[in-house]
């Protein structure tokens, strides 16, 4: 058994058996049968012990920064904890134009010679390739079969709403 095993799950199998078994029937023979047909049982239980501690940490994980930076690194980089994540300090706020019978206030739009402040109407192209977060991954961690990895691991954390950019550095 693993030593950081959820105490919850703690089961002592040659405990068990010998109190499952009749007071008359305990002879050493007979434990030590029972025992060995509780082996299988005992590497199924370790088994699981492993994966309830992986899945525990696995759903620790979310999509705050430091978190999934941590997930990254865990996966990818275990030793030198390489792997960075910046999150994008420019956003860029749409403009919305619209019709007068929409009753919102008028938006003035400027030409270069006049005065500012001047008004920049963005276009779709430049909103849906605005990054929100940038993952700096060390160029020595480069191979696509990792890349992929990598690229899944990520968009598994992340938002929906959220777009990134894998940089290797």
């Amino acid at each position: 058994m693993p030593p950081n095993a959820n105490i919850r799950y703690k089961v002592d199998f040659d405990y068990l058996s010998t109190l499952l078994l009749p007071a008359l029937l305990r002879k050493p023979k007979l434990r030590a049968w029972l025992a060995a047909l509780l082996a299988p049982l005992r590497q199924l239980y370790a088994t699981f012990l492993l994966y309830a501690e992986a899945t525990r940490i696995e759903l620790a994980y979310n999509s705050q920064t430091i978190v999934l930076e941590g997930a990254l690194n865990d996966q990818f980089d275990p030793l030198l904890r390489r792997i960075r994540i910046d999150n994008s300090d420019t956003e860029l706020i749409p403009l919305y134009l619209n019709f007068v019978s929409e009753l919102q206030p008028d938006v003035y739009l400027l030409f270069a010679a006049e005065s500012p402040p001047w008004t920049y109407c963005y276009g779709y192209v430049e909103f849906s390739t605005q990054t929100d977060f940038t993952v700096r991954v060390p160029v020595l961690l480069r191979n696509p079969q990792r890349t992929d990895q990598l690229n899944a691991r990520i968009r598994h954390f992340k938002l929906a709403t959220r777009h990134y950019r894998l940089l290797f550095v």
